[in-house]
């Protein structure tokens, strides 16, 4: 009955069902790492050569790039990035609305800022990175070796 709802095969009510609940995952994942890493990004502020290095944004920042690669690289589209990336800038920007005296967890300093920018920033870079062509050659048109 699917096939002749939608005139093609794959694309039946079960389908349709995994891919929102992989986008509500997806979400709930970004949302989650959003939130904990907007509390742990101005921790292990360290002194370099007298120079203040942020490696709770740094890290922080790493985390967000290897989930939104690792979902590009393992779905192999964009839309579930698309849903990680919107969970995360939504969790870190519920916690960095000001209250009654500034925002608590994000204050108005580089950092920051960093933390208020980045997430968004690699979110355009990774899921707007092109995908690679792959080529179409078969097997049986290769030469053979001998």
């Amino acid at each position: 009955m699917d096939r002749e709802l939608h005139g093609r095969q794959g694309f039946g009510l079960n389908a349709v069902a995994a891919r929102a609940f992989t986008l509500v995952l997806a979400f709930a994942a970004g949302a989650g790492m959003g939130f904990v890493l907007t509390f742990t990004h101005r921790q292990y502020i360290v002194d370099l050569a007298g120079i203040p290095v942020p490696l709770g944004l740094i890290g922080g920042l790493a985390v967000v790039a290897a989930l939104l690669t690792g979902m590009r690289l393992a779905f192999g589209e964009r839309i579930a990035p698309l849903a990680a990336a919107a969970g995360v800038i939504l969790g870190s920007a519920i916690l960095a609305l000001p209250g009654s005296s500034g925002s608590l967890f994000v204050p108005d300093d580089p950092v920051g800022y960093g933390w208020a920018v980045g997430p968004t920033a690699l979110a355009i870079l990774i899921i707007g990175w092109p995908q690679p062509k792959r080529s179409r050659t078969s097997t049986a048109s290769m030469p053979a070796s001998g």
